[in-house]
């Protein structure tokens, strides 16, 4: 999956960064070379968030980790 789908995952999941919301995944690098290992941040208002939203990311994207 290329830079462009993976955000338009992100986005069709409600996961992409919002800044109305201030919160959501930052992509911030190109489609990994791996096809796996993307380069992201979550931003969120509390802890327990960010493992919601990266156990939510994980199934869009189809991996495990980050």
């Amino acid at each position: 999956m290329d830079f462009g789908g993976a955000l338009a995952r992100l986005r069709a999941s409600r996961l992409a960064f919002d800044p109305d919301r201030g919160e959501g995944v930052v992509l911030y690098a190109d489609a990994p070379p791996d096809g796996r290992s993307w380069r992201y941040a979550v931003i969120a208002r509390s802890a327990g968030d960010v493992e919601e939203q990266e156990t939510a990311l994980a199934e869009v994207l189809e991996f495990e980790g980050g």
